[in-house]
């Protein structure tokens, strides 16, 4: 690891070895560079703010606690990823899902009708995706949300990058048609 190189532009590998060896810094960057991707994965799949900063800290929690056991040649990325999947899957389990009534806001609109028709559009749009079985989901919100690979998706979610591309193939088919039926 070069001393002089400034901590934003490390690889998350050379961030766990700087952290495995008790360098706080490290820890706050990953969180910093991972934590809004994770946030966002966790609130489309749980859909409830609270339960997705909870399960973000976790995640992060159980980094932390395995650094000294991580394995460098793997993706920092797809690791959170699939720590934060796990724990949403458990906590889905326990309780049913909630019914979206809408999702948040982060750009106002204009005008109250654009933001009526943006609202609707995206309650559509998570209501469709919602419906999906929960691999078709995941998958989904992991590529298009998140922008993560074929390959860091398959590793996230345990599967062979041609049962994740059947898998996103199979979701658009069934999003377009519900968003088809929805809109005739």
């Amino acid at each position: 690891m070069n001393v002089g190189t400034p901590w934003k532009k490390k690889k998350d590998a050379d961030l766990m070895r700087a952290l495995a060896l008790g360098k706080e810094r490290a820890f706050r960057e990953l969180v910093e560079r991972h934590q809004p991707g994770l946030y966002g994965f966790a609130l489309r799949f749980c859909r409830v703010r609270e339960e997705a900063e909870d399960m973000v800290q976790e995640t992060f929690l159980r980094l932390f606690r395995n650094r000294h056991r991580f394995d460098t040649s793997g993706s920092v990325k797809a690791y959170l990823y699939k720590v934060c999947r796990n724990l949403l899957i458990d906590a889905s389990r326990k309780k049913r899902p909630e019914p979206l009534e809408g999702t948040p806001d982060t750009d106002p609109a204009p005008s109250p009708f654009d933001t009526l028709s943006l609202k609707e559009g995206r309650h559509t749009l998570s209501r469709a995706l919602g419906e999906l079985p929960e691999n078709q989901r995941t998958a989904m919100v992991l590529r298009h949300t998140q922008e993560l690979s074929y390959a860091e998706i398959s590793e996230v979610m345990g599967l062979s990058l041609s049962a994740v591309e059947s898998l996103l193939v199979r979701a658009r088919r069934s999003l377009r048609r519900r968003l088809q039926a929805t809109a005739a």
